[in-house]
Parts: structure tokens; sequence; C-alpha cells
């Protein structure tokens, strides 16, 4: 009779703990650069700040130079809330297996968003707007790279 108690309680443990839920994230993206995808360009202005702003970064030499920069570029970014920072000019040092690397430019914010019009495409032809380059840092790499 014990044993069968033992027994019934064994396997109602088991059940209990193996009903616990997983919850799953499924998300789907698509790049619009590609054969068969028509996409309408968006044209946006860019507000550039006058006062320049620095970011920093410290990282150990197991990181690229570039990596670094890009690090102390979002600093910036951080600091004042910008999208882009506008002529970076960068300031690096490695001493005792660790790299520096300061960063010194305008911050600016994209305004006024819109779709492609005539005049727009005339820029466009003549050279006059640019596309900003865009790196992503996982949140994972900077802590990381913070306990270095």
């Amino acid at each position: 009779m014990k044993k069968n108690i033992l027994f019934c309680m064994i396997v109602a443990a088991l059940f209990l703990t193996s009903c616990g839920s997983l919850k799953t994230t499924t998300s789907k993206t698509m790049d619009i650069y590609g054969a068969g995808i028509i996409h309408k360009p968006v044209i946006v202005d860019l507000d550039v700040k006058e006062t320049k702003v620095t970011g920093t970064a410290t990282m150990s030499t197991s990181m690229t130079l570039e990596a670094v920069k890009r690090e102390a570029v979002a600093d910036a970014l951080r600091k004042t809330n910008a999208d882009v920072l506008v002529e970076p000019k960068f300031q690096t040092t490695t001493a005792h297996g660790r790299t520096t690397a300061i960063v010194i430019g305008f911050p600016a914010t994209y305004t006024n968003f819109r779709s492609i019009k005539e005049e727009d495409v005339k820029l466009l032809q003549v050279g006059v707007t640019q596309r900003a380059e865009v790196y992503e840092t996982t949140k994972v790499q900077r802590k990381k790279n913070r306990r270095k």
C-alpha cells in the first residue's frame, strides 16, 4: 500500500513538473533590396546640431578597431539622442591590451520623412543625397565589452 502511494506521488510530481509553458516568439523580416522587390524610396531631411558631441569606448584588443570606433559613435549618439553622427573624427590609443576610441562629431536627427517627388530625383542624379552607414551591435556584446 505504501509503495502504491509513493508511486502515485512520484507520477503526480512528474506530471506537475512537466506541464511548464514555453513562450516562443516568431517574427518575420524582409530586405527591401533584391530581385522582384519594388520599393518607393523615402526621402528624409537631416537636422544637424551646431554643437559637437564626444563619445568614448574602451575594449580589449580582441575586438577590431572598427568595433571600438562603432561603440564610440554609439556612445555619442546615446548622449544626444541623435540618429546619426555627421563628420566623425576619431582618435584611438592602444595601451596595456586595451584600445580606446574617442569620436567627435555633429549629432543629427532625421526629420520630414516623405515619399520621393520629382524634384528629389534631380538631387539624386546630381549626387547631392547621401546614405548613412548603419552598424548594429547587440546588447550582449555591449554587456561583455563593459565587463572587460
